[in-house]
C-alpha cells in the first residue's frame, strides 16, 4: 500500500498532491530518504546527485538543475510523482510541479549540526572547498568564513531568501552575504506555517516517521528503519572545546530560535493525537531498536526479509 485507504489518520490534515522533503544537511535526511523510497516506491522522485558537489556554499542544488533532471522523466512518470526527496534543495523547488505541493523538514540543534557537518565535509573530496578545509581544525574553519553552514544555515534555507546564499569561492576566500537578521527568522517561521505539513526536531525523528505513517497509512514493516550516513569521524559534542561551542551558539542565534520554535510547534501539533500517539511511538521505537540490532549483523537483503516477516501489517 502506498496511498491506500488507511491514509488521512491525522485529523484536519490530508496528504498533499506532492510532498517535498526539505532536506537540511546533517539532519537525518539520508535515513528519511530511505524510508520515503521504501514506502512510496515508484511514486518517489529521488533528486540525488551522488558525488556531484552542491551549486552553492549553502549546500543546495539549484531548482534549475533539479527541474532539468525532473523533466528528463517521461510525461507519464512526472505525473506519477507524489513525493520528492534526495539532496538539498531550495525553497522555490515547488515551482517545477503542476500540482499543489507542500514540504516537510527536520531541524537539528545548530551546534551539534555544524560540528557534524564540518567533519563530514572534510571527507567530501569533490567539494570545491575541500582542498582549503581538509586540514583545518573546527576553530580554524570558523575563522576562515569559507562556508555558510556555520552561520544560521537552517534559517538561510527555510527563509527562501536568495540573497542569503552565494556561490563557492574557487580560491577559498570568505563567503560574503548579507547577515541573517530577525526578519529572516520570521520569514522561515511563516514559510513553515504556510507551506509545511510538519517540521520536527531531529531528536523526534521516530515520532515524525510515525506521524507520516499515520498520515499516509503506510504499513509498519515499510517504515522500520536503520540509521544511515553516520559520521564516524566526528568527535562527541562534549569533546569539542567549550569555546568553540559557545562561539557556535553566538553564530547561530537565529537557528537556535528556529529549532526551539519548531520543537515546541511539533509538540503542539501532535498534542491532539495524545495519549495514543506517544504510546504508539514508544512501541514503534522498541521495534525499531530490535530491527536495528538485526541490521548490525545482517546484510540488507536479510534485514528487509526480517522486517517483512516480523512486522508485516
Amino acid at each position: 500500500m502506498m496511498f491506500g485507504s488507511r491514509s488521512g489518520n491525522i485529523p484536519g490534515l490530508s496528504p498533499p498532491a506532492v510532498l517535498i522533503f526539505f532536506h537540511i544537511p546533517k539532519a537525518g535526511g539520508t535515513t528519511m530518504n530511505t524510508i520515503l523510497q521504501h514506502c512510496l516506491a515508484d511514486k518517489y522522485f529521488n533528486i540525488g546527485f551522488g558525488e556531484e558537489p552542491p551549486d552553492t556554499s549553502l549546500w543546495v542544488y539549484s531548482t534549475a538543475r533539479i527541474a532539468k533532471k525532473f523533466h528528463q522523466l517521461s510525461a507519464m512518470r512526472q505525473g506519477e510523482v507524489r513525493c520528492m526527496g534526495g539532496d538539498h534543495l531550495t525553497y522555490d523547488v515547488h515551482t517545477i510541479f503542476d500540482q499543489p505541493s507542500r514540504f516537510f523538514t527536520i531541524l537539528r540543534h545548530p551546534v551539534d549540526r555544524v560540528i557534524s557537518n564540518f567533519f563530514f565535509l572534510q571527507t567530501w573530496r569533490s567539494l570545491p572547498c575541500y582542498r582549503f578545509i581538509k586540514d583545518l581544525t573546527l576553530e580554524q574553519y570558523l575563522d576562515s568564513g569559507i562556508g555558510l553552514d556555520q552561520d544560521n544555515q537552517q534559517v538561510r534555507m527555510v527563509s527562501g531568501c536568495r540573497e542569503l546564499d552565494a556561490p563557492w569561492d574557487p580560491e577559498g576566500r570568505p563567503i560574503s552575504t548579507p547577515p541573517v537578521e530577525r526578519l529572516h527568522l520570521e520569514m522561515a517561521k511563516r514559510n513553515i506555517e504556510e507551506r509545511f505539513i510538519v517540521a520536527a526536531p531531529l531528536e523526534q525523528f521516530t515520532a515524525l516517521v510515525w506521524f507520516l505513517k499515520r498520515l499516509y497509512g503506510w504499513p509498519l514493516h515499510r517504515v522500520l528503519f536503520r540509521i544511515a550516513n553516520k559520521n564516524a569521524n566526528r568527535p562527541r559534542l562534549e569533546n569539542v572545546s567549550e569555546a568553540a561551542r559557545k562561539r557556535l551558539e553566538t553564530l547561530n542565534q537565529y537557528d537556535i530560535e528556529l529549532y526551539e520554535w519548531v520543537k515546541a510547534r511539533f509538540a503542539k501539533q501532535i498534542e491532539p493525537l495524545e495519549p495514543n500517539f506517544s504510546r504508539e511511538v514508544r512501541r514503534f521505537e522498541l521495534r525499531t531498536r530490535f530491527i536495528q540490532r538485526i541490521a548490525e549483523h545482517c546484510p540488507q537483503a536479510i534485514y528487509t526479509i526480517a522486517c517483512d516477516l516480523l512486522f508485516r501489517s
